[in-house]
């Protein structure tokens, strides 16, 4: 058996747990297997190829209909989920053969388009626009994607934004995310939290989420936020809101949530103190320049999947987890 049909196989038992400790999916499964509510139709998913998405995946696939499926970020795409998909009889592109993968996904002509980060849907308005005036509807996830929306003109099509809903923000981003993200980083680097100086740069629904569950893991807990009225709600909440460098110099663990690109560029690494563990939980993988790091670096040690360690000409050294890329997904840690 090849190692991803190992992994795929792995898989099958993770979403196994999941629904015998979640049942709500399994029972909309069953709902949706003898109503077949999604016959005849069409969708092409861009999401997270993680176990949390092949387990949605598998119960919309029994309520009928047609999936097509493109990796939203190859790095978090877990080939195993890709190798399990295809297994379940889906459509898979993950970009691997070099071809467009959201051109791939498009070929199957969709009636609808499930997205994160409106990357599908712009290929579609861009380069496909008299197919997108047969497409019926999308949904977009992300606070990311909801802004490129706006730059696109004449949608011919309804878009559901899920990103401003009452449970995204209160619910997932918040304790979703917020919880994830922490245990992804004591997962990584089995540091013991409690005692530990963290700094969460952004307090929108995710940042508070992050300093919420690392107050609650004991640790003592700075907000820097450019957004006044932000930075006043961190302040109300109980948490210093000093200067961006200020905040550098004392904390060991960093949490960008901002996403936004370019947060934490080199003028910001090299202010930061010896020893601090970055890691992201925002935008892709921009909001810390990684380029800079590499660049910066004197040498680099990977001490582990997903942990990186540069040391730099003045003595300090920095780790980077998942290469900058969201935490809790690139770890399968809590919602995405």
């Amino acid at each position: 058996m090849s190692s991803a049909e190992d992994r795929a196989s792995a898989v099958a038992k993770e979403i196994g747990s999941i629904n015998a400790f979640f049942p709500l999916l399994p029972q909309l499964g069953n709902q949706w297997a003898a109503r077949r509510p999604f016959d005849g139709k069409t969708f092409g998913l861009n999401l997270h190829l993680t176990t949390l998405t092949a387990t949605l995946l598998r119960e919309l696939g029994i309520g009928g209909g047609t999936y097509i499926i493109t990796a939203a970020n190859p790095a978090t795409t877990d080939l195993g989920v890709v190798q399990y998909l295809r297994n379940q009889g889906f459509t898979v592109y993950t970009g691997g053969d070099m071809n467009n993968r959201h051109d791939q996904l498009l070929s199957h002509k969709p009636d609808y388009i499930v997205d994160i980060g409106c990357a599908l849907i712009e290929a579609l308005i861009t380069r496909h626009p008299e197919q997108a005036k047969k497409t019926l509807g999308a949904i977009e996830i992300t606070r990311s994607g909801v802004d490129k929306l706006g730059t696109l003109s004449n949608l011919p099509f309804p878009v559901i934004n899920v990103n401003d809903g009452l449970l995204k923000n209160a619910i997932e981003n918040r304790h979703g995310v917020g919880d994830g993200v922490w245990s992804a980083i004591s997962a990584l680097t089995g540091v013991h939290l409690s005692g530990r100086r963290a700094l969460v740069i952004g307090y929108g629904p995710v940042g508070k989420g992050i300093a919420a569950y690392a107050r609650a893991a004991g640790m003592f807990v700075e907000v820097v936020e450019a957004d006044p009225v932000r930075k006043l709600f961190a302040h109300y909440d109980g948490f210093p809101t000093p200067r961006l460098n200020q905040a550098l110099e004392r904390a060991k663990f960093i949490v960008t949530a901002t996403g936004k690109g370019g947060v934490m560029g080199k003028r910001q690494i090299e202010r930061a103190r010896h020893g601090v563990i970055f890691a992201n939980a925002g935008k892709d993988g921009h909001e810390i320049d990684v380029s800079e790091l590499r660049l910066s670096a004197t040498t680099v040690d990977h001490i582990s999947e997903h942990v990186v360690r540069y040391h730099f000409e003045n003595g300090k050294s920095a780790t980077l987890l998942g290469n900058g890329h969201p935490l809790n997904i690139v770890m399968n840690s809590g919602s995405h």
